[in-house]
């Protein structure tokens, strides 16, 4: 891979080997450590990383951006740096953690996350995530004391419950767990199965 590094006023052809290919990045991230051990001399000073070459060469210059990183300007729109990946705002939403869909939007326009550009969307058309549905599912709380009327002997009325399978196995193997509630002692017996 090449990446073109601006050199007052001529460019630079930096070549990079080994490097890692990863589509959904937007940038083209160059490790530091990488150009260490090609022998590389980098200087971080001024706004500014100066690169040397392994004979001492001058390789070229990168300017900070207002973000505080170090980003190499490309014109061409073939390079990896201009990657621009369209995508659904669902998948957007997923990406960075399930925001909501007006936060996803603003971060976008703002510019504060860049080499993305969300699908448009039919009007009308509602965003549904599984993932936040059910991570914010509630249920009504159990009340904590019996209403009505309760039966007058043991065992005439017997609740059960049945649970399983359990995603890991209890030190004995089980997998499901059964309880018997007695409704006039209230007395809830548990057994593993």
């Amino acid at each position: 891979m090449t990446i073109n590094i601006s050199n007052g006023t001529d460019v630079s052809k930096l070549q990079l080997t080994e490097v890692l290919y990863a589509p959904e990045v937007g940038y083209t991230l160059v490790s530091v450590g990488k150009l260490d051990e090609k022998g590389f001399e980098l200087t971080f000073s001024r706004g500014k990383c100066v690169i040397r070459g392994p004979k001492g060469e001058h390789v070229g210059v990168i300017p900070k951006t207002r973000q505080g990183l170090y980003r190499v300007a490309h014109e061409e729109p073939e390079t990896a740096n201009a990657v621009e990946e369209i995508i659904t705002l669902d998948q957007f939403h997923c990406r960075v953690g399930h925001i909501s869909p007006g936060v996803a939007h603003h971060l976008i326009k703002k510019g504060f996350v860049t080499g993305v550009r969300l699908e448009p969307k039919p009007s009308g058309d509602p965003m549904f995530c599984e993932s936040c549905v059910y991570a914010k599912a509630t249920r009504k709380s159990v009340l904590k004391a019996c209403d009505g009327e309760h039966a007058t002997k043991f065992g005439e009325e017997v609740h059960s419950d049945l649970w399983g399978p359990a995603p890991v196995e209890s030190k004995g193997g089980k997998r499901y767990y059964i309880t018997y509630t007695d409704d006039c002692t209230r007395l809830t017996h548990l057994y593993l199965l």
